[in-house]
């Protein structure tokens, strides 16, 4: 029976088991990149591959293609028990050995003492080492070397080695290097694999704040279903103590909610009637009535965990400078290994000796904390900024956050709390005030735009067809057979400009919008909103990281420069059409200081946001807004803005000192090895400490970007 089509799937995640390095993780995905149809990128740090396939393309020819590279195809992560098993079975052995080994008195204590090291440490170089064993295999065959090769060559080389010697009859055997090496090294992989998995806790946790079941009224019956089954516009009741299945908002009741896992606030949240709750979140009182505004698929921690995944599926260009470091080191040891080798043969004439050294060399010189440098540093980086409420999209952006010189926000919704009200309005031309606020709030009715929502509250009596939206600009639309606007156009494209500018004048510093008829403007309304409680502590904040805060906004210049001077930003731009900012940011990004960040969340900020070095979407705005950003803000916290550059420039440095610590021991020790001074038990010791080292120096980031 031919195989079954990954049905219109266009996005395919796998969970790839038996890679040890970044390297193995490219090799599979070049072989994947060779399939037609298809776009894969492996990501060592989540053994996953993220793939983008043709509708023709099956599952079981992806996974072929990874057996056939080396690997295999899971459904399940039983790699830490794995390691940790072998890890309890290589420490039980190689302790005693190693100490027995160190100590001749008791060596010659032990009747036969190599014979028994000899078969005591067979499971260890064997069963233990072999997933470098096998992925030294894998790279041999496609004519490849990498870290594991070096691990294997040199337990392989001392254990045959002392086998030799208790045929011969020698005491020079080095059965604790094979036990030692191996153990020490698989110690520091599985700190690796335990760091990168406890990396992405936060996530789970977020996933797991939905419910199996809710319970809902339909047709008068309250039932309990599965949270997948709810449908917009359901019925929803949550007693006191349960989670809030889908996005809703309050029908019935008040009470107060526990958004801790969604926004990390511990503080509750009060909730009343018509007001919008998450899903995730926890009832702390009576029990509320709820309608749902989204499917379990569409709630807000969904949109949140497709921004994670995509998040995992960007490839970090940094991390691909240790790949082509390893594929230049590797041979270059081995050949170094193999000349000390040699050298020791013809200076000193002794083989074991020359053994020595060079399973030295192999050893202290194997590579794996350089592997593991950055993509450990990243992770930790990435679930700290999960836990403080920010989603990194894109890993690469940590280090452009070490790079920013200036960060522009958008005015309303990321300055302000973007919730506006209706201040003031102005009826001209002679036209009847009531009728003109009906008509605005009917064409404005179906917009999310937050002056539109303002506006739409005003009236609910009329209906109108056919309208369109700009972003930035207004919405048109049909009301009795009149086209009515809404914009937010200079007072003098009206046909009545003297009019216009006159009550735009009398309202003052406010947010403006114009209805107007026939291009003759009948209402002049004045919004407010209040700016964040938070916002001039972020600003504060920002200034005293050295970047500059620039406030960027579509609204008058009055209202603008009343929030610039309230909240201590000393630049400022106004009435900036959407294609405009854009072209602002880019002005702004030739004065040449460094990199800037754009921050947003509205429809009219997207351009600018992609085309920024950096795009911040604010966890409120639209879904577009947070796909063209690589950081999202899910609590809408302007303060985390100064935090996730902190973040950014702790992570860079931790970096550059984890590529340190393992170019360090390399440097360093190499040539010690060759000459003959290190004893390669000790050198497998201080190559497996450099590993440990990077794990536990990444995970001091938790520290460092409190």
């Amino acid at each position: 029976m031919p195989a079954a089509p990954v049905q219109n799937l266009t996005d395919l995640d796998l969970d790839i088991e038996g890679m040890t390095c970044t390297a193995c993780a490219r090799r599979i995905e070049k072989n994947l990149n060779k399939v037609e149809g298809v776009s894969a990128y492996v990501d060592f740090a989540t053994e996953k591959a993220h793939l983008t396939v043709a509708p023709d393309v099956t599952r079981e020819q992806l996974v072929k293609v990874v057996e056939d590279t080396g690997y295999s195809v899971g459904a399940d992560h039983s790699e830490l028990d794995a390691m940790k098993w072998r890890l309890i079975v290589g420490a039980a052995i190689a302790a005693p050995v190693a100490v027995i080994a160190m100590v001749p008195a008791l060596m010659m204590a032990i009747p036969h003492w190599e014979v028994w090291a000899a078969v005591a440490t067979a499971p260890v170089a064997g069963w233990v080492a072999w997933p470098f064993h096998s992925a030294a295999f894998k790279n041999l065959r496609h004519r490849a070397t990498t870290m594991d090769t070096l691990v294997s060559l040199g337990v392989i080389i001392a254990y045959v080695y002392g086998i030799s010697q208790v045929i011969v009859g020698g005491m020079d055997t080095y059965f604790e290097v094979a036990a030692v090496v191996p153990t020490v090294v698989l110690f520091g992989r599985w700190l690796e694999v335990r760091t990168r998995r406890s990396a992405t806790d936060s996530v789970r946790a977020l996933m797991a704040a939905i419910p199996d079941d809710a319970v809902v009224r339909r047709d008068g019956v309250q039932q309990i279903i599965h949270t997948s089954q709810v449908k917009v516009g359901d019925v929803l009741v949550v007693a006191s103590g349960q989670k809030i299945p889908v996005d809703s908002v309050v029908f019935e009741g008040t009470g107060q909610l526990d958004n801790s896992l969604i926004t990390g606030e511990s503080v509750p949240e009060q909730v009343t009637v018509g007001q919008a709750v998450a899903a995730g979140a926890i009832n702390l009182g009576a029990a509320l009535v709820l309608t749902a505004t989204a499917a379990s698929g569409n709630s807000r921690i969904a949109q949140i965990a497709d921004l994670v995944r995509e998040a995992s599926a960007q490839k970090a260009k940094i991390t691909s400078l240790t790949d082509r470091i390893s594929a230049v080191f590797v041979p270059a040891v081995i050949g170094i290994s193999v000349l000390t080798f040699a050298a020791w043969m013809v200076l000193a004439s002794d083989p074991n000796t020359a053994l020595r050294a060079a399973v030295a060399v192999l050893v202290i010189a194997c590579p794996c904390a350089l592997g593991i440098a950055v993509p450990v540093s990243l992770a930790v980086a990435t679930a700290l900024g999960a836990k403080r409420g920010i989603v990194i999209r894109h890993p690469d952006t940590l280090a452009l956050l070490n790079r920013l010189s200036v960060v522009i926000l958008d005015k309303t919704g990321t300055v302000t709390t973007g919730q506006l009200r209706v201040a003031q309005s102005i009826p001209i031309a002679g036209f009847d005030a009531a009728r003109a606020v009906a008509l605005a709030a009917a064409v404005e009715r179906n917009s999310v735009h937050p002056i539109a929502r303002a506006i739409a509250a005003m009236d609910s009596s009329l209906t109108a067809t056919s309208v369109t939206e700009t972003a930035g600009s207004g919405v048109v639309g049909t009301v009795d057979g009149t086209e009515v606007e809404v914009s937010r156009r200079a007072a003098e494209t009206f046909a009545n400009a003297a009019e216009v500018q006159a009550a735009v004048a009398q309202l003052g510093a406010v947010s403006i919008a114009i209805v107007s008829v026939t291009n003759h403007a009948v209402l002049v309304i004045g919004l407010e909103d209040d700016v964040r409680l938070q916002a001039a502590e972020a600003i504060a904040d920002l200034s005293a990281l050295g970047v500059e805060p620039v406030i960027l906004s579509g609204d008058a210049q009055a209202r603008v420069a009343a929030v610039a001077t309230q909240t201590g930003v000393k630049r400022f731009f106004a009435g900036v059409t959407p294609e405009h900012k854009l072209e602002t940011v880019n002005q702004i990004r030739t004065e040449g200081h460094g990199l800037v960040a754009m921050v947003g969340d509205g429809l009219n900020d997207v351009a600018a946001l992609a085309g920024a070095d950096v795009g911040i979407a604010m966890g409120s705005g639209t879904h577009a807004t947070q796909s063209a950003a690589a950081i999202t803000i899910l609590d809408d916290d302007p303060r985390a803005i100064g935090y996730a550059i902190r973040l950014g420039r702790t992570t860079w440095r931790n970096i550059k000192q984890n590529l340190g610590w393992a170019f360090g021991y390399n440097i360093v020790l190499i040539p010690v090895a060759a000459l003959g001074l290190l004893n390669p038990m000790l050198a497998g010791t201080a190559m497996a400490f450099s590993s440990i080292s990077v794990v536990l120096n990444a995970m001091r980031l938790r520290r460092a970007a409190r």
